[in-house]
């Protein structure tokens, strides 16, 4: 009888080799196939925000929202919660699905939600997408949109990955309103206090990756895509907002060698 013979030490490292091989290959494969369906998962909740949004405004004849006292970047929720029960997944991207505590008042980062609080009726929150303050009505000054109805909607940013609840973006021909990124890179923007946010609450690395990285913007026509980071300073936040002064202060809004890998190519 001929003995059956068995695989030697050696075969089996190079079979181990070979497998341990193509793990290295198909890893990143699978890394960037999770970070698009996470991608695409974003822009659907967006997607059933522009419901929510589109109900809200049906019965208020197209007008948005007006500011709550104390909750100026918020308001956008207490609208909505008594429009529509907004607690669960729709509420947070899913990569910012979970809270840390930066110890600067709930603020969120790239990959963490922030802390909305309790209204009354209605739990306290934790979400990771944010609306443009610039939205609201009833409001004195003209850069208020105050009514979904405008001219060149689909450059007009409404909802969107967020690291606080909103945030009032400035531009009118000067740097104003937290138009500037940090000098430095962080995953919260060096975000310090509603006040300091701005832009920087908006314009992170949330989805994509490389030159085009960016975040999720619903717009004021409901529709929903992808925005690099340097394009958010091209979209018409406000009535009276500059889409071109950015090709002029360069320096001046991304001083810091960091932030020369994202494109301008939009």
């Amino acid at each position: 009888m001929r003995q059956k013979k068995g695989f030697t030490l050696i075969e089996l490292l190079v079979v181990i080799a070979i497998i341990a091989l193509l793990l290295a290959i198909l890893m990143p494969s699978l890394r960037k196939a999770k970070q698009i369906a996470r991608d695409i998962v974003c822009r659907s909740n967006l997607k059933q925000w522009s419901l929510i949004w589109s109900m809200y405004l049906g019965e208020n004849n197209s007008k948005l929202p007006e500011i709550t006292t104390g909750w100026t970047r918020g308001s956008w929720i207490t609208a909505l919660r008594g429009e529509w029960q907004t607690e669960g997944g729709i509420t947070k991207c899913p990569t910012a699905p979970k809270f840390k505590d930066f110890g600067t008042g709930g603020n969120g980062s790239y990959t963490t939600t922030y802390f909305m609080p309790a209204t009354p009726g209605f739990d306290a929150e934790y979400c990771s997408y944010g609306g443009n303050s610039w939205m609201y009505s009833g409001q004195s000054g003209d850069r208020f949109w105050g009514t979904i109805n405008v001219r060149g909607a689909g450059n007009v940013p409404f909802f969107m990955d967020s690291m606080w609840r909103g945030g009032f973006v400035g531009y009118s021909g000067t740097n104003d309103g937290g138009m500037n990124m940090h000098d430095t890179e962080s995953d919260t923007n060096n975000w310090t206090g509603w006040q300091n946010g701005g832009i920087r609450n908006f314009a992170m690395p949330r989805h994509g990756s490389g030159a085009k990285a960016g975040t999720n913007v619903l717009f004021m026509d409901m529709s929903a895509r992808h925005v690099m980071i340097k394009e958010m300073w091209s979209l018409k936040w406000h009535t009276d907002f500059d889409t071109n002064a950015w090709t002029g202060v360069r320096d001046s809004i991304w001083p810091g060698d960091w932030m020369v890998k994202y494109t301008e190519d939009f």
